[in-house]
């Protein structure tokens, strides 16, 4: 089997159960049948962990069966593209992938990765992430505390709206 990557090394094997993986980039093939308990973080960490935009910028074919690898962003503290083949159900994982899923114990629904639903469910807490991030530098540690404090209180009060049109016309819009 060829390296997706790559395209030019071999995947070797270490061992059963354990993933094939590419001595030139490091990367990592799991056939859809591999469980979690088959390995631990500790079997694949590495000496550096590869940013996106090394072997992340491109996907390939798959090395079992030729099938076209199809990918799915995971959005972490930094993002990645994980690719999984449209064929046989095996997943590709670049350099250190395998080893934050794992550590951030995703493993067991890896195949979530690439439905609809999950990849509009991490845009949304992406952006409700930035929005917040975005308001406290704006607002302050304390004015930001204090709205979101506010917010909690109203948002099932049935005078919500006359609150909020209270608080306008308080500060003065």
């Amino acid at each position: 089997m060829k390296c997706p990557k790559c395209r030019t090394e071999d995947l070797l094997k270490e061992g059963f159960g354990k993933p094939f993986s590419c001595p030139e980039c490091s990367g990592m093939w799991l056939d859809k049948n591999m469980k979690a308990t088959s390995f631990s973080p500790e079997d694949t960490v590495l000496p550096e962990i590869t940013a996106i935009g090394d072997h992340d910028d491109k996907t390939g074919l798959c090395p079992a069966c030729h099938g076209i690898l199809i990918r799915a962003k995971v959005d972490d503290d930094a993002p990645f593209y994980l690719e999984r083949c449209s064929a046989c159900g095996g997943i590709w994982f670049d350099r250190g992938e395998l080893q934050t899923i794992l550590e951030n114990k995703l493993f067991e629904n890896l195949a979530d990765f690439w439905s609809r639903s999950w990849q509009q469910k991490q845009r949304k807490e992406k952006e409700r992430s930035d929005y917040l991030a975005l308001n406290r530098a704006h607002l302050g540690e304390s004015v930001f505390d204090t709205v979101l404090q506010l917010s909690e209180i109203l948002k099932n009060h049935p005078e919500k709206n006359r609150a909020v049109a209270f608080l306008q016309q308080e500060i003065g819009l």
